[in-house]
């Protein structure tokens, strides 16, 4: 599988938005991200936008877990009932300040989290899915 250059960010955080634009811009060049500050109209855009594509594994989305109005966990179950077409296009990674042992546990529990990051995000949290991608 290819290394996507699509990510999308959904925190309600925009500075740490910023801060992942600007990581994933130093990491790959050529990136094209979305950021959302509001999970529901990140649901709403990957329902609409990735209904039409066909790259399996093409996107890479860092989720925050706190969020107001839909949390990441809300935000994972309303994602399981998005067509399957949209899940194989979709790699979804926890970025949370949350070091709750829980958190953590419910997130390699959930099938569709490939991955469980601190905040913020870093070139070696990047370096590390890319490599897992490649093996």
């Amino acid at each position: 599988m290819s290394i996507p250059h699509h990510y999308i960010v959904v925190d309600d955080d925009s500075l740490n938005n910023l801060v992942c634009k600007h990581v994933i811009l130093r990491f790959d060049k050529e990136a094209q991200i979305m950021l959302f500050a509001d999970s529901e109209l990140a649901l709403k855009f990957l329902a609409e936008q990735f209904i039409h594509q066909t790259e399996n594994g093409g996107s890479i989305l860092f989720l925050d877990i706190n969020m107001p109005i839909i949390n990441g966990w809300e935000f994972l179950k309303a994602f399981e009932g998005l067509e399957e077409k949209i899940h194989k296009q979709i790699r979804i990674y926890l970025l949370s300040s949350s070091i709750d042992p829980s958190d953590i546990e419910k997130a390699h529990e959930n099938p569709f989290v490939k991955g469980y990051y601190p905040k913020p995000l870093s070139v070696q949290t990047l370096d590390a899915i890319r490599n897992e991608t490649m093996s």
